[in-house]
Formats: structure tokens, C-alpha cells, sequence
């Protein structure tokens, strides 16, 4: 694995990143660098080093931390609540991916679709399906005591029409797979539905799921063209209410698939239909990354999307209907106030979820624990440590992580009953 950071503390380059990734700041270049750097990287093939070394022993400091971490948790079973399952669709799983993200005329496109492949630890794309799931299951196995990952679908785009759209797509990964994978891997795996609401069969793909059992339902609306502030959602939030269903929704900019143009769908505000219709929400990463319009005044500039995450949060009429999850909240282009306000705010905690946003804890350009150092987040002492689990076991490593991370000024650290925390 190689470093990219060569920061110092105090740098002006670690403010600008602690602040946030706005578009046109020092770090947004500098991303911009990196992103053409990847690009030349992918005519190299699969990168080995991201292939973690499952059966590698763990030096006794690394056993140590991860000892530490899961010692208050010993007759728990923990969750994590945000995995995606991925995969090429060679074998019987019906995943599709969009031949743009295949191809170098598309170099962008091929360049992110193949760091979630290494991410992963596909290395061969014949097998991709059967690799991604199992080294998926290979962690989850070496992670102490009881653990278990909701594994996430994602549902075409739709148009209001109702009719999907075949090529406003990167990747489609269908209800049945992830339910039946559950199915195989019941002390593993705890599927989660992705269901569009402009479908229309909407009602009944849930009514059919839920009669399985299937209780959390995914939305990524900047890439599946949701508005969920649209009245096309209604019908569809009154079956969730009657089938006592939770929605699992992204906030905020997407940077991992392709929006087209519907970064807005994003906004944290456009939620409030949903919470009105009494539906609980699970907001994936606090809403943090990007900015949109304050939709309650909208002749002000647009805002960041965490600080309109927070207006809902903290607002007494969404107690018991809004919680979040705190997945990719540590990485390169994420971390910033919004972690230290979710640190310090113990009185939030009972309302969050751990979730590792997996595949991308393996990505080491997007997971730089000595930046976080440097920043305060993490101890410099443990550095080389959670590097070490990470290369080993990047699912483990991202929970670690989590427990480490302590406020830059108060110490302040996650509570330790938001790892136990469960879907509302």
C-alpha cells in the first residue's frame, strides 16, 4: 500500500481539509491530481496490495488495539449497517454493471468501478461475483465474537413515469441476490432491499419482501433519481409505515456513482416528506459531503449538507423517527466538523448506527490514519497498528477505527452503546 499524506500539523492544507472538500478549495485540486493518478493506475490491472491478508497474524500491539476495542462487547452482537455487495454478474446473481464502467473510453468511469473490484479483492473479473462475496465473508469470520454486515441492494433508476430507464445506470444490484445470499449466510449477512418508489410494482416488491422478513430499505437518490420530497413517494411511504419498514436513504453529495446532474436529490431537507408521513429514516453518513439549497430560504447561498442534517436532527419533531448512520464519516474527503460534532454530541448517540461503508475501508488513498493523527483524531502511537489491520482485515480494521477516534480538544469518543445500537 503507499501514503499519500505528507502533511505536517497545523498545514494550511489540513485546515482546508478539515473544514470540508468544497468545490473549488486546495484539496479539490489536489483530489482532482490524485483521480489522474488512479487513472494511469488502472492499465495496471488489480492491485495486489488490496487483497487483505486474511490469515496473517496480527502483531501482539495490532491484537492488542483490536482487543481493546471489542472488550466491552463480549456478549453483543454487533451490526454493521452499511455494506455494499458488489459484483460483475458472472455467475446467476443478475448484477449488472454499465459497459461505460468497462471501458477505457471511459477512463473515469473504469478507474472508480475498478478500485470497488480491488477494493473487494476481486482479482480475476471472471470470478467476481464468488471473490467479492467471499472475501466478504472471509472478515466477517475473523471479526471477534458475534458480528454481522446488513449487505445493501441498489434498484435501477426509474422515471415519474414509472418505467426504468437500461442506460441511466452504473450498477444494478437485484433484491433477490442480496435476500439470497442472506438466506446462505444467515450468522453473516442481513439482506437490505432497494426498492424505487416511481416503480409500478413498488407496493408489491415490498409487500414481497417483507413477508420474508426484510425490514430496511435502500435509497441512493442522487443516482436512482429520487426526489423524496416528490407526491409520487406517498403511496409508497404509507406501505413502509404499514409493513413497519425503515428506509436507509444517502444524504448529501455522491461521489461514488455517477448523479448526471441530480446532485440536489441530496439535500438532506427533502427528507422531511418522508418523516412527516411518520416513516423512520436512517440518514447514511450524517449527511456529511456537499452542499445544496436551504430550502428554507432558498434566497440564501447553498449551505453544507451536514449543518441541514443537523437542522432535522435536532428538531424535537423527528425524536424517534430520524436516526443516521456514522459509515465513511473517516475518510479523506469526508472527515471534518462533522466528525467532531457527532463526537461531542453524546447526547445524539442513542440515534446513530455504526456502519464501515465497506468496500471502501480497503481503499488506503481514502482511509489515511496518520493525516487523522495529525489531525487529532487518532493517536500517532497507533498508526502503524491500524494500518496493520487494515492490510489484514479491512472490514475489522474500520470498526477499530471507529472505537479509537476520540474529539481533536475534549477526547471525546464514540459511546460505546452506539456499536450495540440496532435498526429502529
Amino acid at each position: 500500500m503507499f501514503q499519500v499524506w505528507l502533511l505536517k500539523p497545523n498545514s494550511r492544507l489540513l485546515t482546508i481539509w478539515e473544514k470540508g472538500v468544497q468545490r473549488h478549495s486546495l484539496f479539490h485540486l489536489y483530489a482532482q491530481v490524485l483521480i489522474l493518478l488512479l487513472v494511469l493506475l488502472s492499465f495496471s490491472g488489480c492491485d495486489a496490495d488490496l487483497v487483505p491478508q486474511i490469515d496473517k497474524v496480527l502483531s501482539p500491539d495490532a491484537q492488542a488495539l483490536v482487543d481493546s476495542a471489542f472488550a466491552p462487547f463480549q456478549a453483543d452482537t454487533l451490526i454493521d449497517h452499511h455494506v455494499h455487495i458488489l459484483g460483475l454478474g458472472n455467475t446467476q446473481s443478475g448484477i449488472e454493471v454499465h459497459p461505460d464502467t468497462r471501458s477505457y473510453f471511459h477512463p473515469f468511469k473504469l478507474t472508480r468501478f475498478k478500485y470497488f473490484m480491488d477494493a473487494g479483492s476481486v482479482t480475476d473479473e471472471a470470478l467476481a461475483d464468488e471473490q467479492y462475496l467471499g472475501y466478504l465473508l472471509a472478515q466477517i469470520e475473523k471479526i471477534p465474537g458475534e458480528f454481522r454486515i446488513q449487505g445493501l441492494a441498489l434498484d435501477r433508476f426509474y422515471m415519474e413515469t414509472g418505467e426504468p430507464d437500461p442506460e441511466n445506470f452504473e450498477i444494478y444490484i437485484p433484491n433477490e441476490y442480496v435476500v439470497g445470499i442472506g438466506e446462505r449466510f444467515p450468522d453473516s449477512i442481513i439482506p437490505v432491499i432497494s426498492v424505487h418508489p416511481y416503480r409500478l410494482d413498488a407496493v408489491a416488491e415490498l409487500e414481497q419482501w417483507a413477508s420474508q422478513g426484510v425490514r430496511v430499505v435502500k435509497w441512493l437518490p442522487n443516482v436512482q433519481g429520487i426526489d423524496p420530497s416528490s407526491p409520487l413517494c406517498d403511496t409508497f411511504y404509507d406501505a413502509m409505515n404499514r409493513l413497519n419498514m425503515v428506509l436507509l436513504s444517502h444524504a448529501g453529495t455522491e461521489l461514488a456513482l455517477d448523479s448526471h446532474g441530480r446532485q440536489h436529490l441530496g439535500n438532506p431537507l427533502l427528507l422531511r416528506r418522508a418523516l412527516e408521513a411518520q416513516v423512520k429514516v436512517i440518514v447514511c453518513h450524517c449527511g456529511t459531503s456537499g452542499t445544496s439549497q436551504d430550502l428554507d430560504d432558498p434566497m440564501l447561498p447553498e449551505i453544507d449538507n451536514f449543518t441541514l442534517f443537523m437542522r432535522l436532527f435536532d428538531d424535537p419533531l423527528y425524536e424517534g423517527l430520524l436516526f443516521a448512520d456514522i459509515s465513511g464519516m473517516t475518510l479523506v474527503n469526508q472527515v471534518g466538523i462533522s466528525l467532531k460534532v457527532i463526537l461531542a454530541r453524546k447526547d445524539l448517540h442513542p440515534r446513530l448506527l455504526y456502519g464501515s461503508d465497506y468496500p471502501l475501508p480497503a481503499v488506503d488513498i481514502l482511509n489515511q490514519n496518520y493525516a487523522l493523527s495529525l489531525l487529532g483524531y487518532i493517536d500517532e502511537e497507533i498508526v502503524s497498528e491500524l494500518d496493520e489491520i487494515q492490510e489484514v482485515n479491512p472490514l475489522l480494521y474500520s470498526f477499530v477505527l471507529m472505537r479509537t477516534l476520540k474529539h481533536p480538544d475534549t477526547g471525546a469518543q464514540l459511546s460505546e452503546d452506539l456499536f450495540r445500537n440496532r435498526m429502529p
